[in-house]
């Protein structure tokens, strides 16, 4: 039994990687191409943490109607999501935004834009907590690397759109917490309920993860790296693979 402190520690770390993200934008003028990379490698390994962790357990515990309902809904909530959120100009504070002349940016769609993107990798962690194997550590791992990044390619756009790095601040930790607690709950709530549902959860995390990845992670590691980011995703995956398995 994974004891309570260890699940809160990876619920701190998942969230507050995005804080760290963000402490390191400010005080690093790192390179786009390294942030870009970052993102590419977390990428890889979030790839190879929902096909063998959480896909894999959601067909033990649910089969194939599991894992269909759960993946397909998983993936049209989240694009519902953040097509809502972009037309609220939750996006802008990105590089690049899907629509031409979306709203004026709020802070309100940029929170709860970020707060989207980390449900599922949070849910999926607190249910990778209690299935064990050692697949918590691999999906705390794949949020890290691909929070760490996120908080970091944040910080120039959010300052255009009139953010004070003392507000970016603030927003991050109100995230990170609120992305630690749901990690938290997940593992408490979720460990007690029929083994089917438990494979729809996670297969429903793991559509919205992956939809996430190409509609947000990867378009973005792309359009800063160059074609450097393919090779930097295969290597992700691999290493994380080679991990899993020992």
């Amino acid at each position: 039994m994974i004891p309570m402190f260890q699940i809160i520690l990876y619920g701190l770390i998942s969230g507050f990687s995005l804080l760290f993200g963000a402490f390191v934008g400010t005080g690093f003028n790192l390179k786009q191409k390294t942030i870009a990379g970052f993102m590419a490698f977390g990428s890889g390994v979030l790839i190879c943490a929902l096909t063998f962790g959480l896909m894999e357990e959601a067909f033990n515990h649910g089969g194939f109607d599991a894992v269909i309902l759960g993946f397909l809904g998983g993936g049209v909530v989240f694009i519902l999501g953040d097509y809502f959120i972009h037309r609220q100009g939750g996006r802008r504070h990105k590089r690049k935004t899907i629509f031409e002349n979306p709203k004026e940016p709020n802070g309100t769609a940029i929170f709860m834009g970020a707060v989207l993107d980390g449900i599922p990798e949070t849910i999926a962690l607190g249910i990778a907590l209690f299935n064990g194997q050692g697949r918590g550590l691999l999906m705390l791992v794949a949020i890290v690397l691909s929070n760490f990044p996120e908080g970091i390619s944040s910080i120039n756009g959010l300052k255009k759109e009139g953010f004070s790095k003392r507000n970016i601040y603030l927003m991050w930790t109100i995230i990170a917490l609120i992305l630690a607690a749901i990690a938290v709950l997940s593992f408490v709530f979720l460990n007690d309920i029929n083994s089917n549902t438990i494979g729809i959860i996670e297969a429903f995390a793991a559509g919205a993860i992956l939809a996430m990845l190409a509609d947000t992670m990867m378009p973005e590691a792309f359009e800063g790296g160059g074609f450097l980011i393919g090779i930097l995703t295969v290597l992700g995956f691999l290493i994380a693979f080679i991990l899993s398995r020992f």
